[in-house]
């Protein structure tokens, strides 16, 4: 805290002052005194500063009205605390515009003790700023041994925020952005703040020198922000004191983030150490390098997962940048749900036990979740059928397949199942079998060629024949050609392939035979075509 306030030094050292020593402006006596001054020209108001004691006889302006009725207003602009006079020897008393002025302003003119010189009346108003200074620090001083010590001790946030609450007499709370919130008030609710929404504290002032905000219009409560990496993880709340008392509170709360950064990134870091124990032995599971049942409970068990006999998982397709926070709300909303999530790389893993997944639309709150938490809606799950803890990686391999396949089947798709993929995986599994797919391409390859040669289009028309159960006439409508087009079309790829397109067996092989090769094209894999 800056400076006395003026009625405390009225109090203080009443011998400095008259009999009466307050001529005007009595509601101005918090003004805090920070320095004093002496006036003995006209314009000292471009010479004084904020806080001042300003001591003067006015002799510069006993015999100039126009002077006297200036100086108030243009002193009351520069925040001087108050107007210190020695009447009786240049002026017999204040004049009474200068006195209504005062009151206007609320910037208090006292009467100075006749008998004491500017020099002693300076000396004295040093001391007791010094010594309230003095005071003030070692009060504080007092007051951040007190937390620090609560830390030291070991103590949780909640403790630490009761002992700040204590002796402060204010209320606070901390809220994370794990979603924790710890308060000295149970009718506090949690806001984490956004940043559109943050107004600085104090904007044009030098009372507050670290960042401390506002929300909106509510002045109520002041929200500091706790930063590791240039990353806010937490925000210190504080309400119950009023703006002015901001700069006596500017040390504490200073200490208070700085201690609360400390004990926060110990917890962050002790933390990290169990995540990053949990996400290596999800990974491992995962990706099959163990499997055994036993090994798998003892190892979640030291991971503090207790885990359920089945699960169905589930993956997110590529997603964009998240950050920290995204990634811990959407931690908190798996913990509430009953769900294993790991974050691998660009994307997150999810581990959905048999007993959430009888549950109606369980895959279809969590995609609106992704997307409240991502602000983005091209996301994509692939789910895969329910599987034993020892058979993970199968689950896992199945997401993978599904996203994959359906991107193949129906780009627009979001929820990609693999249970509803029928006979597509062997089209998967015979897309990587580099003797196999070259034995399908060549059965079809002269219609490649041919189609190439003479800019025809054979192997779309045999797509579409096959698509439509060999239905000429429906070919037809959906290529938009006439019937006996069709028909001739449909001639040429008997000729050029030794074959007869009635043959059900001969259709199973050629929609094979297409499909492999269109998902191979997709995928990048058909070397030479």
């Amino acid at each position: 805290m800056n400076g006395i306030s003026v009625s405390e030094l009225i109090a203080h050292k009443p011998f400095l002052f008259g009999e009466d020593p307050i001529i005007s402006g009595t509601n101005g006596l918090n003004r805090r005194i920070t320095n004093v001054n002496v006036m003995e020209v006209p314009d000292v108001f471009n010479w004084v500063r904020h806080g001042d004691l300003l001591l003067t006889t006015a002799y510069s302006i006993k015999d100039n009205p126009n002077a006297q009725n200036e100086l108030i207003p243009k002193l009351a602009e520069t925040g001087i605390a108050a107007i210190g006079i020695k009447t009786k020897r240049y002026l017999e008393t204040v004049p009474k515009e200068m006195i209504a002025l005062s009151n206007s302003y609320e910037l208090p003119i006292l009467e100075l003790a006749y008998q004491i010189g500017y020099s002693q009346t300076i000396s004295e108003v040093l001391e007791e700023i010094l010594n309230q200074r003095a005071n003030w620090l070692m009060e504080q001083h007092h007051k951040i041994q007190l937390l620090t010590s609560t830390l030291i001790m070991g103590e949780n946030s909640k403790t630490f925020l009761e002992t700040f609450a204590k002796s402060t007499g204010l209320h606070a709370a901390l809220i994370t952005f794990q979603s924790d919130v710890y308060t000295t008030d149970s009718t506090f609710t949690k806001e984490w703040p956004e940043a559109r929404d943050l107004r600085p504290v104090a904007q044009n002032s030098n009372a507050t020198a670290f960042p401390c905000y506002w929300i909106g219009d509510d002045t109520t409560k002041i929200y500091l922000p706790i930063e590791k990496n240039n990353e806010t993880m937490a925000y210190f709340v504080c309400w119950g004191c009023v703006q002015s008392e901001l700069e006596s509170l500017q040390l504490l709360f200073q200490h208070t983030v700085n201690l609360l950064t400390l004990h926060l990134s110990k917890q962050h870091s002790l933390r990290s150490l169990e995540d990053n124990q949990k996400d290596l032995f999800l990974k491992t599971w995962i990706l099959g390098e163990i499997n055994d049942p036993q090994t798998i409970a003892l190892q979640a068990a030291s991971c503090g997962l207790q885990l359920q006999s089945s699960y169905s998982v589930c993956l997110t397709s590529p997603l964009p940048p998240f950050s920290t926070r995204e990634l811990m709300n959407i931690k908190a909303y798996c913990v509430i749900q009953g769900i294993i999530l790991l974050s691998m790389g660009n994307e997150w893993v999810f581990l959905m036990p048999k007993t959430l997944t009888s549950q109606k639309d369980l895959y279809v709150k969590l995609l609106s979740e992704l997307h409240k938490c991502l602000k983005q809606t091209s996301i994509r799950l692939g789910i895969s059928s329910m599987k034993d803890i020892s058979d993970m990686h199968e689950g896992y391999k199945e997401t993978v397949t599904a996203l994959e396949l359906w991107d193949f089947i129906q780009p627009g798709e979001t929820l990609c199942y693999y249970e509803q993929l029928g006979m597509y995986p062997i089209v998967h599994v015979l897309s990587d079998q580099e003797s196999i797919k070259k034995q399908l391409f060549q059965y079809i390859q002269p219609l490649y060629t041919y189609d190439k040669e003479n800019n025809a289009k054979l192997v779309e028309t045999l797509i579409t024949y096959l698509q439509f159960g060999g239905n000429i006439k429906e070919t037809a409508k959906a290529s938009f050609c006439h019937y006996n087009s069709i028909v001739y079309r449909l001639e040429r790829v008997q000729s050029l392939l030794g074959i007869d397109l009635k043959d059900p067996d001969v259709r199973f092989q050629l929609q094979m035979a297409v499909k492999v090769f269109a998902y191979s094209i997709k995928k990048g894999t058909m070397m030479g075509s």
